[in-house]
């Protein structure tokens, strides 16, 4: 699939996350719709700038007055939201660039996820709004956020954090919304990608880096494009000192199948995606929840410098999936213990492991309060008798009903 030739240089994403003034193409009374959405979401930051619902009907929306056309309102539109059928979209991008628009995100579905038609309508659409010195998001995207400008141009509202999100899938991206919350996070920025007839992911990647209320980026990807690009925007990023946590497509073929009927994208190879990520220093991950979990650990204040580890666990439990996951992390090796000791050892016996005292090692406890659901207090006391600073602690336990 043949795509727009890359941009080279920076573009100015400020119009898209900071605007001064928004429109609504496509505004609507009918809270089913987008353009409903999308309205509501603009009006919530008309302290900051102005907004300006369009229609053609031309009737009251929210209780605002409503523009029959661009060329009606009172300034150019910085930012136009463009959430009109496909069979209009062409029409509304080019209106949109003649009122003097900067920036475009386009809800609009349809277009390149269908196939080679829909693929040629929105590359040529994409060389007019470069030429026009514009930026588009989407088109098939879920919208846009920026906490710090109290921009919310997407179907729900987001919790206000310090995470930089970047997703190829709107669905997902409300799944991260609800776990981040329940973990007390939220997002600083929030881009949804779409098709990325356009804008693409490095370029987001390196703008939050750049965003000083982002302290953390996070992504869902499932076509990188140019993926040399993206690592370099990657590894510029964490070498800035803003982790950059990354959920992966491309497990499977039918996740690559949903992958091309969702945005149209070209998976990336997993294996070609780990070797950038090694290379560049992101952080890839498997499930939502691991993001929001590593998400969290990033934006800890006191971070673990070692690899020391130790593990709460109900008696004889030491989780084989932990033991796995810490042989992948290279934070320790629960099958080479030493032989003398049993995995599931009693409270203060330390149990080494190849290469030494410097080496990894796991310090198993037993789980005693079960009043509090967490480790005795004097259960902890062994640990600092090792005479090896413990790095992390972990616990491990089973959600247990509890019947009267």
């Amino acid at each position: 699939m043949s795509r727009n030739a890359p941009v080279h240089g920076r573009r100015d994403l400020r119009p898209l996350f900071d605007p001064r003034s928004v429109a609504v193409i496509g505004a609507s009374s009918d809270p089913a719709k987008w353009g409903n959405r999308i309205a509501l979401g603009a009006v919530r930051g008309e302290r900051r700038r102005g907004v300006y619902l369009v229609n053609r009907s031309g009737r009251e929306i929210l209780g605002r007055p409503v523009y029959r056309s661009l060329a009606e309102l009172p300034e150019p539109p910085e930012l136009v939201v463009v959430t009109v059928p496909e069979a209009g979209f062409e029409e509304a991008v080019d209106s949109s660039l003649d009122a003097g628009a900067k920036a475009l995100v386009a809800i609009s579905a349809g277009l390149g996820e269908t196939g080679e038609e829909g693929q040629a309508r929105e590359r040529a659409v994409v060389e007019r709004v470069r030429a026009a010195g514009a930026v588009l998001l989407g088109p098939n995207c879920l919208g846009v956020f920026d906490s710090e400008a109290e921009l919310d141009l997407g179907w729900s509202e987001l919790p206000s954090g310090s995470i930089g999100f970047i997703s190829q899938s709107g669905n997902l991206a409300l799944e991260l919304a609800l776990l981040a919350e329940d973990s007390g996070l939220g997002f600083s920025r929030f881009a949804s990608l779409g098709n990325q007839a356009d804008l693409e992911a490095a370029e987001f990647v390196a703008a939050f880096a750049e965003h000083e209320p982002t302290r953390v980026i996070a992504l869902y990807c499932e076509d990188f494009r140019d993926g040399r690009t993206f690592a370099a925007a990657a590894h510029a990023a964490v070498e800035s000192g803003k982790p950059v946590i990354l959920l992966a497509a491309g497990r499977s073929d039918a996740s690559m199948h949903a992958a091309r009927s969702h945005t149209g994208a070209l998976v990336s190879d997993l294996a070609a995606v780990d070797a950038a990520c090694r290379a560049a220093g992101i952080d890839r991950v498997s499930t939502p929840k691991e993001l929001i979990d590593l998400a969290q650990a990033s934006l800890a204040r006191n971070l673990p410098r070692g690899r020391r580890i130790a593990v709460v666990c109900e008696p004889r439990r030491l989780e084989p999936e932990l033991s796995g996951q810490l042989r992948e992390r290279k934070l320790g090796n629960i099958a080479s213990v030493n032989p003398e000791l049993i995995v599931t050892a009693n409270i203060g016996c330390m149990m080494q492991l190849k290469g030494g005292t410097s080496a990894p090692f796991v310090h198993t406890i037993e789980m005693l309060d079960w009043a509090t659901g967490g480790p005795a207090p004097e259960a902890l006391g062994p640990l600092k008798d090792t005479g090896h600073p413990i790095e992390a602690l972990v616990e491990l336990a089973r959600q247990t009903a509890l019947v009267d």
